[in-house]
């Protein structure tokens, strides 16, 4: 099985809204796992959130500090409401516990399901849908299938996630 190289995420893949921070980036591997986590701790993430199959060693988070949680649903597909309050309770929780912190998401590439995650999360603290989507495609070239867009397109928030703060985006 061939290994994916990984694309190190730089200071430009984060984005901040309204008190939180995202980091969206691909799966990690088990050959880059050290180099993958040291890049998590450069951008403060206190949680991990995986949304696609797991096939790497999960201690050295923990070892790390980085909490790591899987949120999966086949690729191509939309979170279902469970998954969505999970995420929304996964972001409140670390908002208040870790309120500096940043949140990293990744999937397969990064590109799908971890970008629809992050992109739900700043529609639900206040930021328009194609503002969330221009950002995210900003760091994250080639995110969101036309139907993960169309999605996006109707999203209507549906819950508080933390303490909106007012300011703009902010792409670090």
């Amino acid at each position: 099985m061939p290994v994916t190289p990984v694309r190190p995420s730089t200071p430009t893949d984060v984005i901040e809204f309204a008190g939180m921070r995202f980091l969206i980036t691909d799966t990690p591997h088990n050959i880059t796992l050290r180099r993958y986590i040291r890049n998590l701790q450069n951008h403060d993430v206190s949680l991990l959130v995986g949304v696609c199959d797991v096939n790497y060693d999960l201690t050295p988070f923990a070892d790390a500090g980085i909490e790591l949680k899987i949120l999966h649903f086949p690729n191509g597909t939309f979170p279902n409401e469970r998954l969505k309050k999970q995420w929304f309770r996964l972001l409140h929780e670390n908002i208040t516990e870790h309120p500096d912190t940043c949140v990293a998401v990744h999937c397969q590439s990064g590109l799908g399901r971890a970008a629809l995650l992050v992109a739900i999360a700043l529609i639900e603290l206040g930021m328009s849908f194609d503002i969330a989507v221009a950002a995210i495609r900003s760091r994250r070239r080639g995110a969101f299938s036309e139907a993960q867009y169309e999605y996006l397109s109707h999203y209507q928030p549906e819950l508080f996630i933390g303490q909106r703060k007012s300011g703009n985006c902010t792409l670090q």
